[in-house]
């Protein structure tokens, strides 16, 4: 069994940050990449496969809309052999490939990219559940798992019999209000005898537990630091204190991704840009295009901004490139009246200069 997680798929019904069934993601995955090259978009999203004992086994990125590869498996078929590892790690290069070549369906390895326009089957996916699974960091947690209180308790308790009444709603209705007022020991208390947690479940349990300090315990319900890193750095619990909260949690579960985001915290933008392997979601490609508008990198700031949907920040980096021109255009003239040093016109020229480096510094 091997399992999925996108971490940017700049689509709002794509469940991101969340770990899918390998057939799963490959059917979602080709559908998003699809409707991508109907309407000629293009867009990056990172992911990672884990073994079904939940530990990573590759990490890389695929490009939605790109025709050069019609879907994610046959961009790992090449892309996998190519990949430099140990002689004790061969096993597990081999035994990745061959999951992947029995979990495919034949359709998906022989698929093209004319093929590509036409849909794959997608009568077994429930888009109820897809609309379900959704995690949406900025909400608060205790108010997110009230609204949904009845469908998450559905969808994580087992269908057994004996489980109906712990499934009714009464159940467990006093647990989130009590939560909503303050009082979440009991709540907490009730998940983490659950076998399975939602999404939102899961949200919750990490906010409590990084408020508590505990970032053990906090890593332990998703496995993953990025992704308590994330929800630290997304979730409004955290908006008052986040670079102090951040800095405590990166100081026991150090990642390149919280790096990365205490160091636009701190605004100190030459490390950030210069920090390598970070996953990039929306957020942290957004961040790092500002990074470079701060830097004033025209060059760099152009490049990042391909992979932004935001258009007010593509419009800063488009002001950004004008004002550049300008300023380089005033320095060609202010060289050539310094040949002539004509006073007058040369401090003209700076006053219009210095406008100019306020307007970029401004930008943001």
């Amino acid at each position: 069994m091997l399992f999925v997680r996108f971490t940017d798929v700049a689509k709002e019904a794509f469940p991101n940050y969340e770990r899918l069934p390998y057939e799963e993601a490959l059917l979602l995955s080709t559908q998003v990449h699809q409707e991508a090259q109907q309407v000629n978009e293009r867009f990056a999203s990172e992911f990672r496969i884990f073994d079904d004992a939940d530990q990573l086994v590759y990490k890389g990125t695929f490009q939605f809309g790109d025709p050069t590869y019609p879907n994610l498996y046959l961009q790992l078929k090449e892309r996998i052999p190519r990949i430099r590892i140990r002689k004790e790690d061969a096993t597990k290069k081999i035994l990745l490939l061959e999951n992947l070549e029995r979990l495919t369906p034949e359709s998906y390895k022989t698929m093209t990219t004319v093929a590509t326009q036409q849909h794959p089957d997608t009568t077994h996916v429930s888009r109820l559940r897809r609309g379900q699974r959704r995690l949406v960091y900025g909400v608060s947690s205790v108010s997110l798992l009230l609204l949904g209180a009845l469908s998450i308790v559905q969808l994580t308790q087992p269908d057994s019999p004996n489980n109906v009444r712990a499934t009714s709603s009464g159940d467990w209705q006093p647990l989130y209000e009590e939560a909503l007022n303050g009082k979440t020991d009991s709540l907490m208390q009730r998940l983490e005898k659950q076998k399975s947690l939602s999404n939102e479940q899961q949200q919750f349990l990490v906010t409590q537990y990084v408020e508590k300090q505990d970032y053990d315990q906090a890593v332990a319900v998703t496995n993953d630091p990025i992704d308590v890193e994330t929800i630290i750095m997304q979730s409004k619990p955290f908006a008052t204190d986040r670079q102090e909260t951040l800095q405590a949690f990166q100081a026991v579960h150090p990642t390149d991704e919280g790096a990365f985001d205490l160091a636009i915290l701190e605004k100190d933008y030459t490390r950030a840009v210069s920090i390598p392997d970070v996953e990039m979601t929306t957020a942290r490609k957004e961040a790092k295009t500002r990074a470079y508008i701060a830097l004033k990198d025209v060059a760099k700031a152009q490049e990042s901004v391909k992979m932004i949907q935001d258009e007010q920040l593509k419009q800063q980096v488009v002001t950004l490139v004008q004002l550049d021109e300008e300023i380089q255009a005033l320095e060609d003239q202010k060289r050539q009246l310094s040949e002539k040093t004509d006073k007058k016109e040369l401090d003209k020229l700076n006053e219009s200069l210095a406008a100019k480096q306020r307007q970029v510094s401004s930008l943001l």
